[in-house]
Formats: C-alpha cells, structure tokens, sequence
C-alpha cells in the first residue's frame, strides 16, 4: 500500500536532482559563455592598444606606419585591422585595410568609425557577414595636441564561441540524461529508504489491530452469551434495561472488531477476492427485499431503479457488502416517511450505482475525510444510531481493489449521493 507513496516521493526527488542538474547546466553554460566574451573583449582591447602605442606614428595630423607589422604581424595573426585618418568633412582616408585580405566587405564598421570622430570609443560591437560573425573595437586615434586625427578599427571571428557553445550544450545534454537515469535509480532508494521506518511503525501498528481484533472476539461472545442470559431471567424486571444495554453496546463493539478484523486483513493483502460474473441488479434487488423490513422499521421508503443486464467481474459477498454498507447508511440517515433510491446504469463501458437519501446530508468540510477511518462528521447522531465509523473506508477498499470508483455528493439538508462504478465484463 506504499507504493504510491514510494513513487509520489520518488518523483519528487527526482524532480530535486532536476533542478539541481538545470542550474549547474546554466551556470556552466552561462559562465563560459561570458568567459569567452571576456576573452575576445580584452584582446581587442589589447590589440588596439598595441596598434595605437607601438605601430602607430602620428605626426601632425597625419599618420605615418609600415602596414604589414598591422596585416602580416604575428601579434595580429587572428585579428584584421582597419585604421582610418580623418579629413575634412565626412570623408576619411583609410591608411590600413587588413581586413580587406579576408574579402571581408562588411568591415570597417562605420556607425562606430562615425562616433569614433566624436571621440567616443566603440568597445564591443558584433558584425554578421556571410560566413562569419566579428567583434569589433573602434578606438579614435589622437596627436600630441589630443586633436583627433584618425581611427583604429579591430575585429576577430567569433564564430568559433558559437561553435564551442553548440559543443558545449550536446555534452550537457548527454551529461543530463545520464545523470537523470542514475538520479532516478538513487531518488527510488532514497524513497525506499526514507519509508522504511514508516513501514516497520505502520506493520507494527497493523499486526497489533489484527492481533486485538482477533483476541476481543471470544470475550465479546461470552459478554453477549452472558448478557443474554441475564436479560431472559430479568423476565421484564429493573434489569432488563442494564441487560439489554449490554447487549446492545456488545453488538456495537462485535461490529467494531469485525470491521478492524476486515481492514486489517486488507491492508496485510491477506483477505482473498474471489471474482465471478457477477449480474449487478439481481444482487441488487435480492439485497433490497432483505433489507426492506429493516427500512420499514425505520420508517424508510426504498425505491429501485435497476436496469438489468449489468454484469461484472467481482466477489460477489464483498460487492454485497459494499452495497449493504451503503443502503445501511442511506436508511439510517434518512428521517421519518423518507425515501431512499437505488439506481444502476451502463455508461461507456462501466456500471453506475448509485444511491440517493434525502437525509440530513454532509457538509463540504467533512466530505474530503468521510473515507478516513473512525471519521464521523456528526460525532454524537453517529455514535447514536450505531455505526462505527469504518463502513466508508471498507467501501472504498472494496471499489479499489475491482478497479472501480467511489464518489459522494452532499449538501447539508439536501441529503446524499453515493455513486459506485465498475468497469463491466465484456
């Protein structure tokens, strides 16, 4: 019975170790995607400053240098160079072309050579060509005077960052997977053992309530046997009453240990579910005609609405017993002169039971616990009219363990709808 829980804890650890491995693959995705970008920043930085302060000779407003220590150099192997002199007007004389080498048309970048003759330095700017993406770094070149003369335009492929990206995120990928197959395998032996000391507690605690159960059913007959005994020698005396409340409260606690017995044995999977076909309306109907004394007794009208042919695959002593537990409430909460409707209907594969009181109804804070065991939602009108608590859990089991359904419907004052479905033999 733990293993929903054993999957629904899995999952969760599973779901923890998902996260885990997300942000270790952002961080180390985003990390050296910056670091790369750091990296080609500071070596345009490093190389325009080296063109400026060692390759660059700027006498007046003109700027003298040998063109291949900035084309051919080994400092700007991995690098094209562009260094433009300023004349009058918009017009500019382009001194060094490295990059015309390259066929690369693109460059010199001239929004950034533009705002270079306002002196502003271009730091980081990118430019797409056909078959490459550049980083470009515009820096305005000044004379002694600090008067601007001319610009120093550096750009190096980065297409290769993208690249090594791609690479980067198909291994985080594999990685990933891998890593969420074995996370998997260690979130279930986790939850395993995580369960363990809930199991030995919850066995513990079974093995105890079978024990009691089975150990309080002889003292609880010879109380009745006793009980009995003196309620026919009371012969209507003043200890009739003290007897027959003996045996009455007897009756009470038997059922109690009865119903224990049968959850106790449910949750150990010890009690055996013997499925046959099974016709619904006639186990129905011949259920009816036994109960209707105890309806009339009460004062309850039971009206059938049964629609024969229904049959399914199920036990049929625990199908009665589901049935009886249901008609027993729907009687014993209905008032004076009520009715109470039993129904069946096919609907896309499955039978519907359903059965309807126009009782005193349960409210929408008690309906979540009606199938907890021991639960009432009218303690002190339960207690009197003799039930103990345990008949909805052992509905409920019964419905899941033939693959049906169980729902209830109630307002206060409007009484209840218990609907039961079960998947219909083919």
């Amino acid at each position: 019975m733990f293993r929903g829980t054993l999957v629904r804890l899995a999952l969760w650890y599973l779901l923890l170790f998902a996260l885990i491995v997300a942000c270790f693959n952002l961080i180390v995705y985003v990390s050296l995607s910056q670091a790369l970008q750091a990296s080609v920043f500071t070596d345009l930085q490093n190389k325009a400053k080296v063109a400026i302060d060692n390759n660059l000779k700027v006498t007046g407003n003109t700027i003298d240098q040998d063109p291949t220590k900035l084309i051919v150099g080994p400092n700007y192997a991995d690098v094209c160079v562009v260094i433009e002199q300023f004349n009058a007007g918009q017009t500019g004389e382009q001194v060094v072309n490295g990059c015309s080498l390259y066929g690369v048309k693109e460059l010199p970048e001239r929004t950034s050579i533009a705002l270079a003759r306002q002196g502003v330095v271009s730091k980081y700017l990118e430019v797409s060509t056909a078959n490459e993406t550049f980083a470009v770094r515009t820096e305005p070149l000044r004379n002694h005077e600090h008067q601007l003369v001319g610009a120093v335009q550096v750009a190096k492929p980065i297409s290769w960052i993208g690249d090594t990206l791609d690479r980067l995120k198909r291994l985080l990928a594999i990685a990933s997977a891998v890593a969420m197959v074995l996370g998997a395998l260690v979130a279930l032996l986790m939850a395993n053992k995580s369960l363990g000391p809930i199991r030995a507690a919850f066995q513990k605690q079974r093995d105890f309530v079978a024990d009691a159960s089975h150990e309080l059913r002889t003292p609880l007959t010879l109380i009745r046997t006793n009980a009995e005994a003196w309620l026919r020698r009371s012969q209507g005396g003043p200890g009739a009453v003290y007897a027959r409340n003996v045996v009455d409260e007897t009756d009470q606690l038997s059922a109690i240990v009865r119903d224990l017995t049968t959850l106790a044995l449910s949750d150990a999977r010890q009690l055996r579910i013997d499925r046959k076909p099974v016709e619904v309306s006639s186990t129905l109907r011949g259920l009816i005609e036994q109960f209707q004394p105890v309806a009339e007794q009460r004062g309850v009208t039971i009206q059938p609405d049964l629609d024969g042919g229904v049959t399914v695959q199920a036990d049929p002593s625990r199908l009665r017993q589901l049935f009886l537990i249901l008609l027993d409430n729907a009687v014993r909460y209905s008032p004076d002169g009520g009715a109470v409707t039993v129904g069946v209907a096919r609907h896309n594969g499955r039978v519907a039971v359903t059965v309807v009181d126009r009782g005193i109804g349960i409210s929408s804070k008690d309906l979540p616990h009606i199938f907890e065991r021991f639960y009432r939602a009218d303690k002190a009108r339960s207690r009197e009219s003799g039930g103990t608590g345990l008949g909805l859990a052992i509905t409920k089991w019964i419905a899941d363990v033939h693959k049906g359904d169980i729902e209830v419907r109630s307002a206060p004052g409007s009484g209840t709808t218990v609907t039961v479905t079960f998947p219909v033999l083919k």
